[in-house]
């Protein structure tokens, strides 16, 4: 039987946004960027993203509540669902 992690959607569409726009900063393809991130930084990021889009903050709030959590995520944030957030991401920028 296979199951199927459902991941927020505001979430993933935040880190989304944000890695296109690093990515362009950088002048490097999308999945280039994510390709750069470890699992843990990666984690952090998802972690930050995550609470941020709980609270309903939208926009540049978002992307800002997400950093600033992401600093503190704990060291615990790098799970089994990171490999799901990084395959949903790598096939949302194709």
């Amino acid at each position: 039987m296979t199951t199927t992690l459902e991941l927020p959607e505001a979430a993933l569409t935040g880190l989304r946004d944000c890695l296109l726009a690093r990515a362009a900063d950088e002048d490097k393809a999308p999945t280039e960027e994510l390709d750069g991130l470890s699992d843990s930084v990666l984690a952090a990021y998802w972690h930050g993203y995550v609470e941020a889009s709980r609270s309903g903050s939208t926009g540049q709030a978002l992307h800002i509540a997400a950093f600033g959590t992401s600093l503190f995520a704990p060291l615990v944030a790098v799970c089994a669902e990171i490999g799901a957030v990084r395959a949903a991401l790598a096939q949302s920028l194709k």
